[in-house]
């Protein structure tokens, strides 16, 4: 019942915020278009911009998760999927009105629009506040009986005891007979226990005693799931009887730096663990900029490109362009592009010349390398012989920046934890491309790609890419 009254209730705030989005962008269009900044429109207009953005924006709303209960969540996220589903709203309600009606003006509808969202996410900042405030004086609270007295409790209750506004009264701690294979509890952990009824049962109808004897909103599982599966299931199946909700930690298999996610294949739902970025709006910018950059470069370059296929061609016998097969995005084998730099008998001279790499690990790489031809040497000291990788970025191979995409024999040779940086689609440029040092350790290159993966956002790739263009001009590449 609790949640069927927080559902509700989720219905009726999605729909408020809905009218008071319109009624704000509507006003200051109306008020713009009374002081002459702006040329007026018609009512109909903002008849269809309503009619259209309400429904979406609840439907969207309940689609995505917006007014589930953020009790214990940070700001941010809510913030953040608020502005993304009022973006979607409005970004259809404006086709519609734009298909029924007169399109409004493009400048005056972004400045209205964005007043809205700037006082939706206002308003919602403000009621949160107000919330925590409560919750915080003790109002507008939620009982949680926590079963299973461990090292997961006692982190659950440290928790809740630095954030006083999750409004939070913990009832009892229940310590389970069955409960084994606890890992050690430290002295911080054991006295947050101390500070709360404990009581130890043998049965589950003790603990149907403890529930009827008092108030339980909802029942906290903390029990370690491979060894207490079975009581598990029953206590879920008692509290499922009397129509309490059950909070259970999705810990069953813990991995260090794994994120998890929930998801359903059909109808059954199914826990992911990952690593690896999980920003999908910085992923999406990421190929946007990987899909315009390398379109314009493959057009604005093209004169580069003549020449140099020219070059390549008059300089020695064979095709412009070389193609070798390359390990790109969880193993995913393609055809990488490159300006030929090298004779055509090249690979029958490589085993020959293996001894003498000047880099340790698999990856071959030597300074004089007798198989590179002259032109070669030029593209090579400016990496202008990679330009025809754009194309790979185009197609969605590889990234502007990234781990580089090793040949299959380089990859298959890797140790086991360097296999993560097939995680991230390969790139042009990567942190250790900008040291601008061919000799590089082969360890630390892997240790190096593995670091951009920890560490990658958007903004990452943005610099790499500005330090990329001062190593192409100072020449060092060989």
């Amino acid at each position: 019942m609790l949640y069927h009254n927080l559902r509700v209730g989720a219905h009726v705030a999605s729909t408020l915020d809905a009218l008071i989005f319109v009624g704000t962008a509507a006003g200051l269009w109306h008020l713009g278009a009374a002081q002459g900044r702006w040329p007026a429109t018609d009512a109909g207009t903002f008849w269809w911009f309503g009619a259209a953005f309400v429904p979406a924006f609840v439907l969207l709303s309940e689609r995505f998760g917006v007014y589930h209960p953020w009790r214990t969540e940070r700001l941010r996220p809510e913030m953040m999927l608020l502005t993304e589903v009022t973006l979607y709203a409005a970004g259809l309600a404006t086709v519609v009105a734009a298909a029924m009606s007169h399109p409004p003006a493009g400048l005056p509808t972004a400045v209205t629009l964005g007043a809205g969202l700037l006082t939706l996410l206002s308003m919602r900042l403000v009621v949160r506040l107000g919330l925590r405030r409560l919750r915080q004086r003790g109002d507008d609270y939620r009982v949680w009986l926590i079963v299973g007295r461990n090292a997961r409790a006692a982190s659950l209750l440290q928790d809740i005891e630095r954030n006083r506004h999750y409004g939070i009264r913990v009832a009892e701690v229940i310590d389970v007979a069955a409960e084994t294979d606890q890992p050690a509890m430290d002295e911080a952990q054991v006295a947050t226990l101390s500070h709360y009824p404990v009581r130890r049962i043998a049965t589950l109808d003790d603990l149907r005693g403890i529930i009827v004897a008092g108030v339980v909103d909802e029942v906290v599982i903390t029990l370690p799931m491979r060894s207490c599966y079975d009581r598990i299931h029953e206590l879920l199946e008692l509290c499922g009887h009397a129509g309490i909700s059950v909070k259970l930690q999705s810990d069953m298999f813990e991995v260090p730096d794994y994120r998890r996610a929930l998801s359903h294949v059909g109808d059954i739902p199914m826990l992911t663990h990952f690593r690896g970025p999980s920003n999908y709006g910085q992923l999406l910018a990421k190929r946007m900029l990987d899909l315009t950059a390398s379109g314009l470069a493959l057009v604005l370059l093209t004169p580069l490109f003549a020449a140099i296929a020219l070059a390549v061609k008059l300089g020695s016998p064979g095709p412009v362009l070389f193609r070798q097969q390359r390990v790109g995005l969880h193993g995913r084998q393609f055809s990488i592009f490159k300006f030929r730099t090298m004779f055509i008998d090249a690979p029958v001279r490589h085993q020959a010349l293996k001894a003498g790499s000047d880099r340790d690990g698999l990856a071959f790489k030597m300074k004089n390398d007798p198989r590179v031809t002259r032109v070669g040497r030029i593209l090579r000291k400016f990496h202008l012989d990679e330009l025809p990788q754009l194309l790979n970025v185009a197609l969605g191979d590889m990234s502007l920046v990234g781990p580089r995409p090793l040949p299959v024999q380089e990859a298959i040779g890797h140790e086991w934890w360097q296999r993560r940086r097939l995680t991230v689609p390969p790139g042009l440029t990567c942190l250790w491309q900008v040291q601008d040092d061919p000799t590089i350790p082969f360890q630390q290159w892997m240790r190096m790609d593995m670091e951009y993966i920890d560490k990658w956002s958007f903004w990452l790739d943005l610099k790499l890419i500005a330090l990329t263009f001062g190593t192409l001009a100072r020449g060092r590449g060989w």
